[in-house]
């Protein structure tokens, strides 16, 4: 019922004004227009990207669960909550999430983690020649980075790491469900890992359940590391955090408007549609607060947008529009991402 839950809270902020496969979108972290536009205007920065392999299949069959039980309806292509909905999600504990920044990169820290554990239990018995528990190669060449930068077989190296361990999972943030599926995740000395399976048998949850309640320990866990205190956790977090939310085709466009040129001027020069650049502009602007748009709509006009979504207590660009009429779709979406981002 875990991510069934979270789906609730998620079409709750969607106020019933997006499509039935919005939220499986978010999830993913689809780095379209329309979903990069949406985290800012309806403040789901948390749960972008929070499980990219999540199967279009598998989420259906929630959103069907939700349907059945009447927690959610269907309005034509959108989704609502209904009253008993709303009910379950109040009466919920109110989780903890990072995607906007995470983005998935959770599991590197995990793994990174997982394969520092596992190495020091094996060497810790003498046993050099293993199976490692984790199958990347990146997360490999950097563990074994990082172990040679320290004296990890030494007595002092695994008792600091053991007990800056032990501080991280003592934080009262966490459930002791976060710190159960923490602990038996993980793999030591003739000594394997539970599989997903296992630990929802054990919990008597479902698999998906699971997973992201192990993916909020993580979030929680990488809100608390600090150098000061878990000095030898934050080097783990090295290239964890994404330095720019903006996509690379974002990022580009943005060199460019900082060069002073046009959207038609960067349309032509990269070779994409000008409704592409706007969407990169919209996007930009989510992230930047800084980002002139003077350019583009006035103060006056931005004003005027966010006064009839207000009194109309819509983000639909159609109804909008129809108050505004000498103002361009890609005009009043501007509107909106700028008025949220300045509102909070």
């Amino acid at each position: 019922m875990y991510f069934q839950q979270l789906l609730l809270f998620i079409i709750y902020k969607f106020q019933g004004q997006r499509s039935s496969t919005a939220a499986y979108y978010l999830l993913k972290g689809k780095k379209s227009g329309q979903t990069i536009q949406d985290v800012t205007y309806f403040n789901l920065h948390p749960f972008f990207c929070l499980y990219p392999k999540l199967t279009k299949e598998t989420y259906e069959d929630e959103i069907g669960k939700l349907l059945a039980e009447n927690f959610v309806v269907m309005n034509e292509s959108t989704l609502s909550i209904t009253e008993k909905g709303l009910h379950k999600i109040v009466s919920a504990r109110r989780p903890f999430y990072n995607g906007w920044i995470l983005r998935g990169k959770e599991f590197v820290f995990w793994g990174r983690v997982e394969l520092i554990i596992q190495t020091l239990s094996q060497f810790q018995r003498n046993e050099k020649k293993f199976v490692p528990v984790q199958k990347s190669n990146e997360i490999h060449h950097f563990v074994k980075a990082y172990l040679h930068e320290r004296d990890f077989q030494s007595s002092s190296f695994g008792s600091n790491f053991k007990q800056q361990l032990i501080a991280l999972l003592e934080n009262p943030r966490l459930l002791e469900i976060h710190r159960h599926l923490f602990v038996y995740r993980l793999s030591g000395y003739k000594n394997s890992g539970l599989t997903w399976e296992q630990l929802a048998s054990r919990h008597q949850m479902t698999v998906l359940d699971v997973k992201f309640i192990f993916i909020e320990c993580l979030h929680i866990l990488l809100d608390e590391i600090t150098e000061e205190k878990s000095s030898d956790f934050h080097a783990l977090t090295k290239g964890i955090y994404v330095q720019t939310p903006l996509t690379d085709s974002a990022l580009k466009t943005s060199k460019l408007f900082e060069k002073g040129y046009s959207i038609e001027a960067i349309a032509r020069m990269r070779f994409l549609k000008e409704n592409t650049i706007e969407d990169h502009v919209i996007e930009i602007v989510s992230v930047d607060p800084n980002f002139p748009i003077s350019a583009f709509i006035t103060d006056e006009q931005v004003q005027k947008v966010l006064q009839i979504a207000q009194k109309r207590q819509t983000k639909k660009l159609k109804i909008i529009r129809e108050q505004v009429t000498d103002l361009s779709y890609f005009q009043i979406r501007l509107a909106l991402t700028k008025g949220e981002e300045v509102n909070g």
